[in-house]
């Protein structure tokens, strides 16, 4: 109930505003009598109170003393009755009243205090209970729709039914805007535009709420008023609209948009689970037959009848300085690190090539992509490259590299171009030529060692220079092979290898002459230095499946 609902009330016509006019919206709670000078201090708020001054000094100031009182503590309106102990409202306290926008009501002598409360709390339960029938139907309305796993936009329309406006639905998640009346003036403008007009547009021309629980942001309930001068979060009905009804159903509107969204959100992510996991079968070579491939991916509705080709997205370094004991915050934050940079990797991706298709692993995201490798194609792919380069390097602490298989033309054989990619990755950590994009053809010299990598002579050739060294560290805790690869890295400069390294020069040559009296040879003669190198460059390259 408002104040100006308790001045037309019929048993009360005699009582008349005479001043605070523009406060006769405040809601009223309850009625209450003072007259007693700090009786003021009992109210909490919405009260309409009842004085006869009778405890008051018979001042102004006393008076308006009161009124700043009873406004601070939230009061809704003041009731005097005058011509007992007050003769006159003071003008002071009518200015005060006008200033704050606060009710000051004239009420004659005649009227007992009972006359004033009784029909006001009746209507205040009235209505009460009326909106306690409004709220339970709406609670059926969004549960049955909840049950039923209804719709967004059925969602709307309810909503937009008990409030009486037009409504949409931005969907932050999945890049969406739904609509409860798709005829609407409104809903015609916003669906001229693309998703991030209206994202921009919704903000300066209507109201609207936020929609999230506590761990995560679902989107935006819009109310799609033409009336509304002004965009705001501050989402008051019209005037004649009822405030506990319109709260209500956007409060439950919410609630279920939410559990959908969560659904929606549960589904997503296990649909994506399972296309990784084909992804992965095709790049690891787990699927065996032409046929499994064409029923699977017929399930998803892909198409991989014109072959493709892998892309890799590696995170450099990320082995390296980050598989060691971590706090939970830390393990946390690196989380958030690796899902950040996959979720950019995946969105700038598939704007390039929609048809991509991704299988991530701990440091690692790989891309099968359906069409040949054109040079129009490593054009873009450059591009994109360079746009998840831009999009990483404010805001992780880490850089990314790209490496590029060849085009297949059976995709049976796409485990081809996956280790091909992965081989080029692993060039990239041989060379240190990281946060860059290299493709299979670029990576020379290491392609043919790639191809005998695992011959039994190539594994004789590294153990005779790099096995000695190896078990050396492993029985002293030593560094030498790290030491043997800086030096190499370094054009056998022992000087810019200690740099490299961090370490005095003194240390390095120590190290050197250790291992040139482990391996038996002056390595200062550089007839010994290609096979060296070429020891090292092999051992690295079976140190993953050898070591």
């Amino acid at each position: 109930m408002t104040v100006a609902e308790l001045l037309i009330t019929p048993t009360l016509k005699n009582l008349k505003l005479i001043s605070g006019f523009y406060g006769v919206h405040r809601e009223i709670s309850t009625v209450t009598v003072i007259d007693t000078p700090d009786g003021f201090q009992w109210l909490t708020g919405n009260e309409v109170v009842i004085t006869t001054t009778y405890a008051l000094e018979k001042t102004e100031e006393a008076f308006c003393n009161f009124i700043t009182s009873i406004i601070v503590k939230g009061a809704s309106a003041l009731i005097v009755k005058t011509d007992r102990y007050l003769k006159v409202i003071p003008e002071n306290a009518k200015k005060l009243c006008d200033e704050k926008n606060f009710p000051l009501i004239y009420c004659p002598e005649s009227y007992a205090f009972a006359d004033i409360i009784n029909p006001t709390l009746s209507s205040i339960i009235s209505k009460q209970e009326a909106q306690l029938r409004k709220a339970n139907n709406i609670h059926k309305s969004f549960l049955e729709l909840a049950i039923n796993d209804c719709r967004i936009q059925e969602i709307l329309q309810t909503l937009s039914t008990l409030i009486k406006v037009p409504t949409a639905y931005v969907d932050t998640v999945f890049n969406k805007v739904y609509f409860s009346d798709t005829s609407n003036e409104n809903t015609i403008l916003l669906n001229t535009m693309s998703y991030k007009q209206i994202l921009t547009y919704f903000k300066e021309h209507y109201k609207y709420i936020e929609v999230a629980n506590k761990k995560q942001f679902f989107g935006f309930i819009i109310i799609l008023d033409s009336n509304i001068s002004e965009p705001t979060t501050d989402l008051e009905p019209n005037p004649e609209f009822d405030s506990h009804v319109y709260h209500t159903a956007l409060e439950y509107a919410s609630i279920v948009i939410i559990l959908r969204m969560q659904i929606l959100v549960s589904n997503h992510m296990i649909e994506e689970k399972y296309r990784s996991s084909f992804v992965g079968d095709l790049v690891l070579n787990n699927v065996k037959t032409l046929t499994e491939i064409e029923t699977r991916a017929h399930l998803y509705g892909w198409d991989f009848s014109a072959g493709g080709f892998i892309v890799i997205i590696d995170i450099n370094n990320f082995k390296k300085y980050y598989l060691k004991e971590l706090s939970s915050k830390e393990g946390r934050q690196l989380q958030n690190y690796v899902n950040y940079i996959f979720d950019t990797s995946i969105q700038y991706m598939h704007a390039t090539f929609p048809s991509a298709h991704y299988y991530s692993q701990s440091d690692y995201i790989s891309f099968l992509i359906g069409e040949k490798l054109s040079s129009v194609v490593q054009e873009k792919l450059k591009n994109v490259f360079h746009q998840i380069q831009y999009a990483l390097e404010v805001t992780v602490p880490f850089t990314v590299s790209m490496g590029v298989g060849t085009y297949i033309e059976n995709i049976i054989d796409i485990h081809h171009s996956y280790e091909q990619a992965r081989q080029v990755i692993q060039a990239v950590y041989q060379t240190h030529q990281f946060n860059r994009i290299t493709f299979y053809d670029q990576i020379g010299l290491y392609k043919l060692l790639f191809s005998v990598a695992y011959n039994k002579e190539a594994i004789e050739f590294c153990d005779k220079y790099v096995q000695p060294l190896r078990e050396y560290d492993i029985q002293h805790h030593a560094n030498l092979i790290e030491t043997i690869q800086a030096i190499v890295n370094c054009g056998w400069n022992l000087k810019a290898a200690s740099d490299a390294l961090y370490l005095h020069y003194n240390s390095v040559k120590y190290r050197f002459q250790k291992i040139c009296e482990i391996l038996d040879m002056d390595l200062r003669n550089p007839e010994k230095h290609t096979e060296v190198e070429l020891a090292l460059k092999l051992f690295f390259l079976q140190k993953e499946s050898r070591y």
